[in-house]
Protein backbone atom coordinates (compact mmCIF):
# COMPACT_ATOMS: atom_id res chain seq x y z
CA UNK A 1 0.00 0.00 0.00
CA UNK A 2 1.44 3.38 -1.00
CA UNK A 3 0.36 6.25 1.19
CA UNK A 4 -0.35 9.83 0.16
CA UNK A 5 -1.24 12.89 2.19
CA UNK A 6 -4.93 12.14 1.67
CA UNK A 7 -4.90 8.43 2.41
CA UNK A 8 -6.58 7.82 5.77
CA UNK A 9 -7.73 4.73 7.62
CA UNK A 10 -10.63 4.70 10.06
CA UNK A 11 -9.90 2.43 13.01
CA UNK A 12 -12.72 1.16 15.23
CA UNK A 13 -12.23 -0.69 18.51
CA UNK A 14 -15.44 -2.42 19.63
CA UNK A 15 -15.32 -3.75 23.17
CA UNK A 16 -17.93 -4.95 25.58
CA UNK A 17 -17.77 -1.64 27.47
CA UNK A 18 -16.79 1.04 24.95
CA UNK A 19 -16.37 1.81 21.27
CA UNK A 20 -13.38 3.94 20.29
CA UNK A 21 -12.94 5.27 16.77
CA UNK A 22 -10.18 7.35 15.21
CA UNK A 23 -8.58 8.39 11.93
CA UNK A 24 -4.96 7.57 11.20
CA UNK A 25 -2.57 7.74 8.24
CA UNK A 26 -0.64 4.65 7.14
CA UNK A 27 2.50 6.14 8.69
CA UNK A 28 0.81 6.19 12.12
CA UNK A 29 -0.13 9.88 12.31
CA UNK A 30 -3.40 10.40 14.20
CA UNK A 31 -5.57 13.06 12.59
CA UNK A 32 -8.00 14.08 15.32
CA UNK A 33 -9.20 13.32 18.82
CA UNK A 34 -10.74 9.82 18.83
CA UNK A 35 -14.43 9.41 19.53
CA UNK A 36 -15.38 7.19 22.46
CA UNK A 37 -18.92 6.04 23.26
CA UNK A 38 -20.41 3.42 25.56
CA UNK A 39 -21.11 0.13 23.81
CA UNK A 40 -24.21 -0.73 25.79
CA UNK A 41 -23.33 -4.37 25.21
CA UNK A 42 -26.68 -5.71 26.40
CA UNK A 43 -28.73 -3.41 24.16
CA UNK A 44 -30.33 -4.49 20.89
CA UNK A 45 -27.86 -5.27 18.14
CA UNK A 46 -29.10 -2.48 15.87
CA UNK A 47 -28.57 0.08 18.63
CA UNK A 48 -24.99 -1.09 19.03
CA UNK A 49 -24.51 -0.94 15.26
CA UNK A 50 -25.86 2.63 15.26
CA UNK A 51 -23.29 3.61 17.90
CA UNK A 52 -20.50 2.10 15.80
CA UNK A 53 -21.56 3.80 12.58
CA UNK A 54 -22.27 7.05 14.40
CA UNK A 55 -18.78 7.10 15.85
CA UNK A 56 -17.30 6.56 12.37
CA UNK A 57 -19.40 9.39 10.93
CA UNK A 58 -18.35 11.71 13.74
CA UNK A 59 -14.65 10.99 13.21
CA UNK A 60 -15.01 11.62 9.48
CA UNK A 61 -16.71 14.94 10.22
CA UNK A 62 -14.21 15.98 12.92
CA UNK A 63 -11.27 15.14 10.64
CA UNK A 64 -12.65 17.15 7.75
CA UNK A 65 -12.33 14.08 5.53
CA UNK A 66 -13.94 13.48 2.16
CA UNK A 67 -15.04 9.99 1.14
CA UNK A 68 -12.20 9.82 -1.39
CA UNK A 69 -9.66 10.37 1.41
CA UNK A 70 -10.59 7.16 3.21
CA UNK A 71 -8.95 3.98 1.94
CA UNK A 72 -10.72 1.63 4.31
CA UNK A 73 -11.90 0.74 7.79
CA UNK A 74 -10.17 -1.55 10.25
CA UNK A 75 -12.21 -3.04 13.07
CA UNK A 76 -10.96 -4.74 16.21
CA UNK A 77 -13.93 -6.45 17.85
CA UNK A 78 -14.23 -8.44 21.05
CA UNK A 79 -14.54 -12.07 20.05
CA UNK A 80 -14.78 -14.85 19.25
CA UNK A 81 -15.29 -14.02 15.58
CA UNK A 82 -15.48 -15.70 12.22
CA UNK A 83 -12.87 -13.42 10.67
CA UNK A 84 -13.35 -14.82 7.15
CA UNK A 85 -16.94 -13.57 7.01
CA UNK A 86 -16.62 -10.78 9.57
CA UNK A 87 -19.27 -12.31 11.81
CA UNK A 88 -19.43 -12.04 15.58
CA UNK A 89 -19.87 -15.50 17.06
CA UNK A 90 -21.08 -16.33 20.58
CA UNK A 91 -19.44 -13.38 22.28
CA UNK A 92 -20.17 -13.11 26.02
CA UNK A 93 -19.49 -9.34 26.01
CA UNK A 94 -22.02 -8.76 23.20
CA UNK A 95 -24.84 -11.22 23.92
CA UNK A 96 -27.33 -9.59 21.51
CA UNK A 97 -24.90 -9.79 18.58
CA UNK A 98 -24.31 -13.52 18.44
CA UNK A 99 -23.79 -14.55 14.79
CA UNK A 100 -24.14 -10.93 13.71
CA UNK A 101 -22.61 -10.04 10.28
CA UNK A 102 -20.91 -6.84 11.46
CA UNK A 103 -18.39 -6.50 8.63
CA UNK A 104 -21.14 -6.84 6.03
CA UNK A 105 -23.23 -4.15 7.75
CA UNK A 106 -20.30 -1.70 7.83
CA UNK A 107 -19.54 -2.31 4.15
CA UNK A 108 -23.20 -1.71 3.30
CA UNK A 109 -23.17 1.57 5.20
CA UNK A 110 -19.87 3.09 4.06
CA UNK A 111 -19.08 1.31 0.75
CA UNK A 112 -15.43 0.92 1.78
CA UNK A 113 -13.07 -2.04 2.28
CA UNK A 114 -13.39 -3.35 5.84
CA UNK A 115 -10.86 -5.59 7.58
CA UNK A 116 -11.98 -7.10 10.87
CA UNK A 117 -10.31 -9.21 13.55
CA UNK A 118 -10.60 -9.64 17.27
CA UNK A 119 -9.53 -6.73 19.44
CA UNK A 120 -6.58 -8.58 20.97
CA UNK A 121 -5.11 -9.35 17.55
CA UNK A 122 -5.65 -5.76 16.45
CA UNK A 123 -3.98 -4.25 19.51
CA UNK A 124 -0.92 -6.48 19.27
CA UNK A 125 -0.59 -5.88 15.52
CA UNK A 126 -0.74 -2.13 16.10
CA UNK A 127 1.93 -2.37 18.78
CA UNK A 128 4.09 -4.41 16.41
CA UNK A 129 3.86 -1.86 13.59
CA UNK A 130 3.85 1.43 15.51
CA UNK A 131 4.42 0.69 19.21
CA UNK A 132 6.52 -1.33 21.64
CA UNK A 133 7.09 -4.17 19.15
CA UNK A 134 8.39 -1.99 16.34
CA UNK A 135 11.63 -3.48 15.01
CA UNK A 136 11.03 -6.97 16.42
CA UNK A 137 10.46 -9.86 14.04
CA UNK A 138 8.36 -11.93 16.48
CA UNK A 139 5.98 -10.44 19.02
CA UNK A 140 3.78 -12.15 21.59
CA UNK A 141 1.07 -9.93 23.00
CA UNK A 142 -1.59 -10.24 25.68
CA UNK A 143 -4.58 -7.96 26.17
CA UNK A 144 -5.63 -7.79 29.79
CA UNK A 145 -9.06 -6.25 30.02
CA UNK A 146 -12.57 -7.43 30.81
CA UNK A 147 -11.39 -10.74 29.38
CA UNK A 148 -8.07 -12.20 28.24
CA UNK A 149 -6.72 -12.01 24.71
CA UNK A 150 -3.50 -13.17 23.09
CA UNK A 151 -1.93 -12.69 19.67
CA UNK A 152 1.22 -13.61 17.78
CA UNK A 153 2.75 -11.33 15.14
CA UNK A 154 5.59 -12.42 12.85
CA UNK A 155 7.07 -9.95 10.36
CA UNK A 156 4.15 -7.58 11.01
CA UNK A 157 1.63 -10.26 10.06
CA UNK A 158 -0.78 -11.92 12.45
CA UNK A 159 -0.39 -15.65 12.90
CA UNK A 160 -4.03 -16.70 12.67
CA UNK A 161 -3.90 -20.49 12.52
CA UNK A 162 -6.05 -22.92 10.53
CA UNK A 163 -9.39 -21.66 11.84
CA UNK A 164 -8.42 -18.08 12.66
CA UNK A 165 -8.24 -18.96 16.35
CA UNK A 166 -4.50 -18.78 17.07
CA UNK A 167 -3.93 -17.08 20.42
CA UNK A 168 -7.42 -17.80 21.76
CA UNK A 169 -6.09 -19.01 25.10
CA UNK A 170 -8.95 -17.72 27.27
CA UNK A 171 -10.70 -21.13 27.68
CA UNK A 172 -7.46 -22.96 28.54
CA UNK A 173 -7.72 -24.89 31.82
CA UNK A 174 -6.31 -23.37 34.99
CA UNK A 175 -6.97 -24.68 38.50
CA UNK A 176 -10.70 -25.43 38.70
CA UNK A 177 -11.69 -23.23 35.77
CA UNK A 178 -10.06 -21.35 32.90
CA UNK A 179 -7.10 -18.99 32.72
CA UNK A 180 -9.49 -16.11 31.99
CA UNK A 181 -11.28 -16.74 35.28
CA UNK A 182 -8.19 -15.35 37.02
CA UNK A 183 -6.23 -13.38 34.42
CA UNK A 184 -8.83 -10.74 33.47
CA UNK A 185 -10.63 -7.79 34.98
CA UNK A 186 -13.41 -10.12 36.02
CA UNK A 187 -10.81 -12.40 37.53
CA UNK A 188 -9.31 -9.60 39.62
CA UNK A 189 -12.74 -8.78 41.01
CA UNK A 190 -13.49 -12.44 41.67
CA UNK A 191 -10.20 -13.04 43.49
CA UNK A 192 -10.72 -9.97 45.67
CA UNK A 193 -14.25 -11.11 46.46
CA UNK A 194 -12.88 -14.51 47.48
CA UNK A 195 -10.56 -12.80 49.97
CA UNK A 196 -12.97 -10.14 51.30
CA UNK A 197 -16.56 -10.93 50.30
CA UNK A 198 -16.65 -7.39 48.86
CA UNK A 199 -17.47 -6.50 45.26
CA UNK A 200 -14.93 -4.11 43.69
CA UNK A 201 -13.79 -3.32 40.16
CA UNK A 202 -10.22 -3.98 39.09
CA UNK A 203 -9.62 -0.22 39.04
CA UNK A 204 -10.86 0.11 42.62
CA UNK A 205 -8.70 -2.83 43.69
CA UNK A 206 -5.67 -1.13 42.13
CA UNK A 207 -6.37 1.98 44.18
CA UNK A 208 -6.70 -0.07 47.35
CA UNK A 209 -3.45 -1.93 46.64
CA UNK A 210 -1.56 1.34 46.19
CA UNK A 211 -3.03 2.47 49.51
CA UNK A 212 -1.55 -0.62 51.15
CA UNK A 213 -4.64 -2.81 51.50
CA UNK A 214 -3.26 -6.36 52.09
CA UNK A 215 -6.15 -8.17 50.39
CA UNK A 216 -5.83 -5.99 47.30
CA UNK A 217 -2.07 -6.53 47.23
CA UNK A 218 -2.56 -10.29 47.50
CA UNK A 219 -5.17 -10.16 44.72
CA UNK A 220 -2.60 -8.68 42.35
CA UNK A 221 -0.03 -11.23 43.52
CA UNK A 222 -2.41 -14.02 42.48
CA UNK A 223 -3.05 -12.29 39.16
CA UNK A 224 0.65 -11.88 38.35
CA UNK A 225 1.58 -15.38 39.45
CA UNK A 226 -1.11 -16.91 37.25
CA UNK A 227 -0.32 -14.68 34.28
CA UNK A 228 3.28 -15.92 34.49
CA UNK A 229 2.22 -19.44 33.51
CA UNK A 230 0.39 -18.21 30.41
CA UNK A 231 3.41 -16.13 29.43
CA UNK A 232 5.78 -19.03 30.04
CA UNK A 233 3.87 -21.38 27.75
CA UNK A 234 3.77 -18.73 25.03
CA UNK A 235 7.45 -17.82 25.29
CA UNK A 236 8.58 -21.44 25.35
CA UNK A 237 6.50 -22.24 22.26
CA UNK A 238 7.30 -19.32 19.92
CA UNK A 239 10.48 -17.70 21.38
CA UNK A 240 9.37 -14.08 20.79
CA UNK A 241 11.71 -11.12 20.71
CA UNK A 242 9.36 -9.19 22.98
CA UNK A 243 6.19 -9.75 24.99
CA UNK A 244 3.71 -6.87 25.16
CA UNK A 245 0.98 -6.46 27.78
CA UNK A 246 -1.90 -4.21 26.79
CA UNK A 247 -5.47 -3.50 27.83
CA UNK A 248 -6.85 -1.61 30.81
CA UNK A 249 -5.47 -4.05 33.38
CA UNK A 250 -1.94 -3.41 32.11
CA UNK A 251 -2.23 0.01 33.78
CA UNK A 252 -1.74 -1.92 37.03
CA UNK A 253 1.47 -3.57 35.86
CA UNK A 254 3.37 -2.06 38.79
CA UNK A 255 1.16 -4.10 41.12
CA UNK A 256 1.67 -7.51 39.48
CA UNK A 257 4.96 -7.28 37.56
CA UNK A 258 7.25 -8.63 40.29
CA UNK A 259 4.97 -11.58 41.08
CA UNK A 260 4.74 -12.34 37.38
CA UNK A 261 8.41 -11.91 36.59
CA UNK A 262 9.73 -13.97 39.52
CA UNK A 263 7.79 -17.03 38.41
CA UNK A 264 8.20 -16.39 34.70
CA UNK A 265 12.01 -16.35 34.71
CA UNK A 266 12.06 -19.71 36.50
CA UNK A 267 9.59 -21.21 34.02
CA UNK A 268 11.15 -20.45 30.64
CA UNK A 269 14.25 -21.68 28.83
CA UNK A 270 17.58 -20.12 29.93
CA UNK A 271 18.27 -17.96 26.86
CA UNK A 272 14.86 -16.23 26.70
CA UNK A 273 14.93 -16.00 30.51
CA UNK A 274 17.93 -13.70 30.06
CA UNK A 275 16.85 -11.90 26.91
CA UNK A 276 13.08 -11.72 26.45
CA UNK A 277 11.54 -8.43 27.57
CA UNK A 278 8.02 -8.17 28.94
CA UNK A 279 6.77 -4.61 28.56
CA UNK A 280 3.62 -2.56 28.76
CA UNK A 281 2.01 -1.53 25.48
CA UNK A 282 3.13 1.92 24.31
CA UNK A 283 0.12 3.18 22.38
CA UNK A 284 -1.84 3.91 25.55
CA UNK A 285 -5.49 4.88 25.41
CA UNK A 286 -5.38 4.99 21.61
CA UNK A 287 -4.11 1.42 21.23
CA UNK A 288 -7.52 -0.01 20.35
CA UNK A 289 -8.36 2.08 17.32
CA UNK A 290 -4.73 2.28 16.18
CA UNK A 291 -4.54 -1.50 16.27
CA UNK A 292 -7.81 -1.73 14.35
CA UNK A 293 -6.35 0.55 11.68
CA UNK A 294 -3.31 -1.75 11.50
CA UNK A 295 -5.63 -4.49 10.25
CA UNK A 296 -6.23 -2.36 7.17
CA UNK A 297 -2.47 -1.92 6.71
CA UNK A 298 -1.96 -5.67 6.88
CA UNK A 299 -4.97 -6.51 4.74
CA UNK A 300 -4.26 -3.88 2.11
CA UNK A 301 -0.78 -5.14 1.27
Amino acid sequence: MKSSDKEVIIGVDVGGTKIQTGAIKPDGEILCEPVTVDTGGNDESEKILARITGSIEKVIKNSGLKPADIIGIGMGVTGPLDTASGTILECPQLPTMHFYPLRERIIEKFKLPVFMDNDANALVLGESIWGAGKGYRTTLGFTLGTGLGCAIVIDNKLLTGTNGMAGEIWPSPCKDGTIEDIVSGRGVSSTFFHFTNHVKTAKEISFLAREGDPDAIETWHVFGSTLAFALAWGINIIDPGIVILGGSIANSIDLFYDSMDNILRKSICPVPADKTRVVKAELGDNAGFIGAAALMIQGGK
